[in-house]
């Protein structure tokens, strides 16, 4: 697999790809960056890596996600993408129970990197909307980018 480079895309473009969501788009994003694309009617939501994450990350070989069924909870760790010399940790951005995971991404880690924002980790219900008010939004997470 070949490696993707640190620095592809300097972190404004990242930051500018993060406020130019579609209108329809409501995602919101986690300071260690993870996004939420909610869906409030049913307390379900689709969760990610956003680009500057992508960016930043050596190639991922594999990933360890948990099973439809697991309950999560908020800022616990769930995800564990494996790269060459490096394991990273993704915490969870909201409590609840996962319902389905991407098994497009499992098969292919590359598409984490072609397109984060297209191919999603997991689907879960959550369980307390409110948890929403602790994320980002878009131009909040582009705020956050700028200060790193």
């Amino acid at each position: 697999m070949p490696r993707v480079s640190k620095k592809a895309k300097p972190k404004e473009k990242v930051a500018a790809a993060a406020v130019e969501q579609p209108m329809e788009d409501k995602r919101s994003f986690s300071a260690r960056h993870v996004w939420v694309l909610p869906d409030e009617e049913n307390c379900v939501a689709t969760v990610g890596i956003t680009d500057y994450l992508a960016e930043d990350m050596d190639s991922i070989l594999s990933i360890d996600m948990p099973l439809p069924g697991d309950e999560l909870e908020i800022d616990t760790f769930c995800i564990h993408l494996h790269m060459h010399n490096h394991i990273h940790h993704l915490r969870s951005p909201l409590s609840g129970r996962v319902l389905e995971v991407n098994k497009e991404v499992m098969d292919n880690t590359s598409l984490l990197h072609l397109d984060p924002n297209k191919h999603w980790l997991y689907k879960m219900e959550y369980d307390d909307p409110d948890e929403l008010e602790l994320l980002m939004s878009a131009q909040q997470y582009a705020r956050h980018l700028d200060q790193l």
